[in-house]
């Protein structure tokens, strides 16, 4: 209802406005303004010539960060929405050497990082998926399931500028929520001029201890009298990097625990609870990323009412990649009789049956993106415009060969503990497990009742177990064309109407083919290198655990992990039947999105110093998905080796919904030194392809229940096959499910700016937002949810080893759900100012508060919206002069919730089985610092120096926890030390 009151408010003003202006004097001469401006017809030439080339800024010859701060503010205030620009100095460059660390500098933008680079952005507080990026306008594509697009793939030396609009007018793409980022190719029509330029850098890990060479050529050509401009950039960048994390299970909750050895009936039946880790992961990755890109930007400007280009960019990223991986997994010993010791002050524990693992894992992938659009703009008749483009963009992610190999050791005594910023596990022996708990070992008695039995400080008990192969392909394909036109009137409160449209076609799928199993010599048939490898142990390689104090256990060589691989991938036909695995069809899906939208806006000068834009846009969606109910176990044998594996195809689930989004857009610019912006728009955010396809996934240890006595089993206790047939999936088992009916989040927003230019040395602003979100979407971990309440129809009555009833309930549904609403509103403040003695500072901090509300039988009270930070700052100190620059530049951002534990309006808030508040799981708040010197030896060289995360600042994310758990718990803790940076540029001309 307030879209539609919103509907009807701009469609007045778009139907009053033209028809007011249309019965003012036409004899009366136009009030100038800083628009479009009253002229004879010879002079409306050049005026269609600056309009052509997207509304082209004025080329500013700029130097050092105070130059580029200039030409930024000049950008943004001819931008017809309120936006923040970053712009490329004298040299072509921008003062930060990546499009990442450029856009951390613009007001209320954070970033995301993934294994120590900038890669996904936040704008406002809100997360990347309420953000839309673009290039030259056109969407770009990218192989994740969660819409984002990686800005670590877009080298900052093919681009021109960086804009990140925070409100949007109808004739751009509304499916953001948050904002949207372009990035304009370089042109020769925007430089102005022939440039050519050559960078080279090599970066320092500190934590990898590793150098990464850089090498890129960018330059600009203008010919036929400047009738064809071409704009070029190639680069390749050899980036070694090393990430270590330690982290909890990714879709497992904090486990409830309670019990000991030694402890009488009466005790144990009053035994406090506590809630510990579910796992522990310590992870190293290593990787070696080449990226090659190359980008052409061809424009042709035959005359002046006439202008054609065509814009390529590819791009090529090999990745090679080690993972080293640690487990502890805690949840196998949470049987009764595998609880030693609880400890209900300190939240330590003890458990028995725990496997301790490593993997190694080798993985070569490529992705490959291209870009390409071609279009044009001509003027027609004086007064009539018209722009189209095709677009086409596709991003392909092929990962072929990756594998693996596991030593594992099962049935270990090991000590836990979980805090905020670390997860401890230490395996003990039966004497230090019974001096922790306070009892005795009996001769002729196992207290561990047989769960106890490994021993793996005897390195020989480390078998390998398992082999692992996959080949993988994502791929993301969009197409898309795009036609607008536009009406130039002489009246005195009208310049222009425009309407246009675009459709856009869409096509993501993902295919996997996956080998996951236990290596048996019976499979080699008879190669007896492959018999003696299958058979071995991680003693009988060459061994070592790796430095940093990460690990407490050893790993084989990457050179013994590609012989064991070697030897024993012959077991695959044997070892899987020649079938297809579960494993390579249940991340198996394609997903179809065609979407088309439709506006029409006037711009609309009220007097000399008030223009209004307004219009409305309609979009149309139509989505469809295909996947699978996938479960899988380790522990159950149904008889004749045949393990439970399923993977059921899915119907195609399919959901279309279509609205209006009306906008209303002011400026008002009283002087030279004032701009007032003020806009109430409306928007919109789509579901990421993760959340909306349909798939359902159950855990990987089920539990299966005696019906009769409604006692369960998480492993087998003597049941024949024939006996399982009668059992019934348990309440307690996890799963993961999709919700194919999903709609887009949609926004009603307000947006107010004061911006005051008092000098050129100087500039202040404030701005105020205002978002009021519908249906906004959430992730919610550990849900009760029945099987016939789930978005989509599971095909259980295939299941025949087991029963799983349709009114079962489960307790540990992972679903993504479309909430009530949500409410974002915040202030950003900048100020930036430049001395006469070389100093300088740039600052900008966004202070926001949301509130959102969910259905209440998923959360009872309100809550922050996920995806959002309170706080954002940006803060740089610096001095230049004509040929020296330095910058101390601090970030921060405030802690952010991510997914959210259900607490329905049934629980009772101190229960914590049925209300997890605790398992709101958040990404911590940072604060990074960054040091970046620049000389100029000449005109044309330039040398730089960057420091990246001086105080060596980690990516953290924690359960809240509770007093069960002792506060709150990682979830994911990520280091990647310092980075350093040295290069040059040189100017050729």
């Amino acid at each position: 209802m307030k879209s539609m009151r919103l509907s009807a408010i701009a469609a007045a003003l778009l139907v009053a406005m033209p028809i007011y202006a249309q019965t003012a004097d036409p004899a009366q001469p136009k009030v100038e303004n800083n628009t479009q401006k009253t002229t004879t017809n010879a002079e409306q030439e050049p005026t269609k010539s600056a309009q052509i080339v997207e509304d082209d800024i004025e080329i500013i010859a700029v130097t050092g960060v105070y130059q580029a701060d200039l030409k930024a503010r000049a950008m943004e205030r001819d931008s017809k929405a309120f936006s923040s620009v970053i712009a490329t100095d004298d040299m072509g460059n921008f003062v930060d050497q990546n499009v990442a660390e450029s856009l951390r500098r613009i007001p209320g933008v954070t970033l995301e990082r993934s294994e120590g680079e900038g890669k996904y952005i936040a704008v406002r507080g809100l997360g990347p998926k309420f953000v839309s990026v673009s290039m030259n306008g056109a969407e770009l594509s990218g192989a994740g399931d969660d819409r984002k697009i990686g800005l670590d793939g877009i080298t900052s030396d093919s681009l021109g500028a960086i804009e990140v609009f925070k409100t949007l007018t109808p004739d751009m793409n509304l499916n953001s929520i948050g904002g949207s980022v372009n990035v304009r190719a370089i042109s020769a029509y925007d430089r102005g001029k022939n440039t050519l330029k050559m960078k080279l850098q090599d970066s320092y890990s500190e934590l990898r201890e590793e150098h990464s060479p850089k090498f890129s050529l960018d330059g600009t050509q203008l010919f036929l009298d400047d009738k064809i401009g071409v704009g070029f950039a190639l680069s390749y960048e050899d980036r070694k990097t090393q990430v270590d994390e330690v982290r909890h299970h990714s879709t497992r909750e904090l486990n409830f625990l309670q019990g000991g050895i030694g402890l009488s009936e009466e005790q144990l039946s009053n035994a406090p609870e506590i809630l510990i880790p579910a796992q522990l992961e310590n992870r190293r990755e290593i990787a070696d990323r080449k990226r090659s890109t190359a980008t052409l930007n061809f424009e042709f400007k035959p005359s002046e009412d006439s202008f054609y280009y065509l814009r390529g960019n590819y791009s090529n990223y090999t990745d090679g990649d080690i993972a080293q991986r640690e487990f502890y997994n805690f949840y196998n010993g949470d049987e009764a009789d595998e609880v030693i010791y609880v400890n209900a002050e300190t939240k330590e524990f003890a458990l028995s049956d725990v496997d301790v693992f490593n993997q190694y894992f080798i993985q070569e992938g490529e992705t490959t993106t291209t870009n390409f659009s071609v279009g044009g703009e001509n003027y027609i008749a004086d007064s009539w415009r018209v722009d189209y483009e095709f677009a086409y963009s596709k991003t392909e992610d092929k990962s072929v060969g990756d594998r693996r190999a596991q030593f594992r050791e099962r049935e270990n005594i090991v000590y836990g503990k979980g805090s905020r910023d670390n997860i401890i596990a230490k395996v003990l022996t039966p004497a230090e497990a019974a001096a922790l708990g306070g009892f005795a070992l009996k001769d002729d008695e196992d207290v561990f009742a047989g769960e106890a039995d490994g021993d793996i400080s005897d390195l020989s008990n480390m078998e390998y177990d398992n082999l692992f192969m996959e080949d993988s392909t994502r791929t993301d394909e969009i197409t898309s064309l795009k036609l607008n036109l536009q009406k130039d009137f002489d009246y005195q409160y009208l310049n222009f109407i425009k309407v246009g449209g675009t459709y856009n076609e869409r096509e993501h799928y993902n295919n996997k083919d996956r080998w996951s199993y236990t290596v048996n010599s019976a499979d080699c048939g008879g190669d007896q290198t492959c018999m003696d490898v299958a058979t071995s142990n991680i003693t009988d390689y060459n061994y070592a655990v790796p430095a940093g104090g990460l690990f407490t256990y050893p790993f084989v060589s990457q050179q013994d992990v590609e012989y064991i691989v070697n030897s024993t991938k012959i077991t695959r036909e044997s070892a899987t039947g020649g079938e297809e695995s579960i494993d390579s069809t249940k991340e198996d899906y394609t997903l179809t999105e065609d979407t088309y939208a439709a506006f029409i806006m006037a711009e609309m000068p009220l007097s000399e110093q008030l223009t209004v834009i307004t219009g409305v846009r309609y979009a149309h969606t139509e989505f469809s998905s295909t996947g699978f109910m996938s479960l899988e176990n380790d522990d159950w044998d149904f008889g004749n080796d045949k393990m439970l594996d399923l993977a059921i195809p899915l119907p195609e689930s399919s959901i279309t919904y279509s609205e209006f989004f009306p906008s209303i857009h002011v400026r008002y610019e009283p002087s030279d030194q004032i701009l007032v912006r003020t806009s109430l728009w409306t928007s919109y955010t789509r579901p990421s392809f993760k959340q909306a396809r349909g798939f359902a996934k159950f855990d990987d240890d089920i539990s299966l229940c005696d019906p009769t006595t409604n006692e369960c089993y998480s492993s087998p206790d003597g049941q024949s096959a024939i006996e399982l047939q009668g059992y019934i999936l348990g309440p307690d088992n996890a799963v993961q499910v999709g919700n194919p009916n999903l709609v887009a989040m949609t926004s009603d927003n307000f947006d107010a700016s004061f911006g005051w230019y008092p000098s050129k040395e100087l500039f202040m602003e404030a701005a105020v937002f205002y978002k009021n979100i519908d249906n906004f979407i959430v992730d919610v971990t550990g849900i009760q949810m029945g099987i016939d309440e789930l978005p989509l129809t599971l095909p259980v009555n295939q299941v025949s080893d087991f029963a799983i009833p349709q009114d079962l309930v489960l307790n540990q549904v992972d679903i993504t759900l479309n909430g009530d609403k949500a409410t974002v509103y915040g202030i950003e403040l900048s100020y930036n100012q430049f001395f006469e003695n070389g100093l300088f500072w740039q600052s900008n901090m966004t202070f926001v508060k949301s509130e959102a509300e969910l259905d209440a039988t998923i959360r009872q009270d309100k809550m922050p919206l996920p995806g959002q930070a309170d706080v954002t700052g940006n803060i740089a100190v610096g001095w230049e002069d004509e040929s020296f620059s330095l910058r101390l530049i601090s970030n921060y951002r405030s802690d952010i919730l991510e997914e959210v534990g259900s607490c329905p309006v049934s629980a009772n808030k101190a229960d914590s089985h049925t209300c997890k508040t605790w398992a709101d799981i958040y990404q911590d708040d940072i604060m990074t610092f960054d040091i970046k010197v620049k000389y100029d030896f000449s005109k044309s060289l330039s040398v730089y120096f960057d420091a990246i995360n001086l105080t060596d600042e980690s990516d953290l994310r924690y359960f809240t926890g509770n007093k069960q758990s002792g506060g709150e718990i990682l979830y994911q803790r990520e280091d990647y030390g310092r980075t350093f940076q040295l290069g040059m540029n040189y100017k050729f001309y």
